[in-house]
């Protein structure tokens, strides 16, 4: 079973959509949002679960070829998109509080004219909250057989280091293991296709980054049997990390 939904392609690929369009598409949405709304009385994080696994399936999806999924891909996808989720709630909680969405972060400009936010708030659903992204990736990943995780203190220091740098934003991981695009070409593509669906079915901001940590659980989960846990720990959090950083609209 495994074997059919993931595949080695030499040539991993971009999704070619966000997910099946038209009628279908609706249908599945408004179902999947009538029960989020159903569910939230019982379980506060209902919203982020049902969203979390329609992104997984819109984004398994969109891309299988010939060869299945090619995992490393998948997980590089979905890292860009958790990570940009916590920028996301960070700027949404600002709003909400009249002030502008960038007055909460520190911001650092690099000479190519690019803007990069750290702080404190950005951190708390980065590494900091219950649940965070990091718990929460490496929670399945350790149930998937993964013996140690890294060091998170490393990763960040690393980003921050590399700002501004050509290495900033790639994965450090081994050949075999690299993506199909960079998670900023990947974020570029896919945030805006799926964050209104994200954002239809799972409305609360603090929630964003948990909708996206479901949906990398589910896909160490089923492909634990065809890369290492621990390098999809790896392979997700150095995306997520670093476009936790970026401009979107810059990019």
């Amino acid at each position: 079973m495994i074997g059919k939904l993931f595949g080695k392609p030499k040539d991993a690929h971009r999704p070619r959509t966000a997910g099946a369009q038209g009628k279908l598409a609706d249908a599945a949405l408004r179902a999947a949002r009538d029960k989020a709304q159903k569910q939230a009385s019982q379980d506060p994080l209902a919203g982020a679960k049902i969203a979390g696994e329609e992104v997984f399936h819109r984004l398994m999806a969109s891309m299988k070829n010939a060869h299945g999924v090619h995992v490393e891909s998948l997980l590089c996808v979905l890292g860009a998109l958790a990570g940009y989720a916590c920028q996301a709630e960070v700027r949404a909680i600002a709003q909400a509080k009249a002030l502008p969405d960038t007055a909460v972060f520190q911001i650092v400009a690099t000479a190519d004219g690019r803007r990069y936010y750290f702080g404190d708030l950005l951190n708390q659903p980065l590494l900091n909250a219950q649940p965070s992204l990091w718990g929460m990736v490496g929670a399945s990943a350790l149930q998937a057989g993964a013996t140690a995780l890294p060091d998170p203190h490393e990763l960040f220091r690393h980003v921050a280091a590399s700002v501004g740098n050509a290495g900033f934003g790639i994965p450090r991981v081994p050949a075999k293991h690299k993506a199909g695009d960079t998670p900023l070409g990947y974020l570029k593509q896919l945030w805006p296709a799926l964050f209104p669906l994200v954002q239809s079915i799972c409305p609360q901001p603090a929630l964003w980054p948990v909708v996206f940590g479901v949906a990398i659980q589910r896909t160490i989960d089923a492909s634990k049997d065809v890369i290492d846990a621990g390098m999809a720990f790896t392979i997700a959090m150095e995306a997520a990390v670093p476009m936790s950083k970026v401009e979107l609209g810059a990019a």
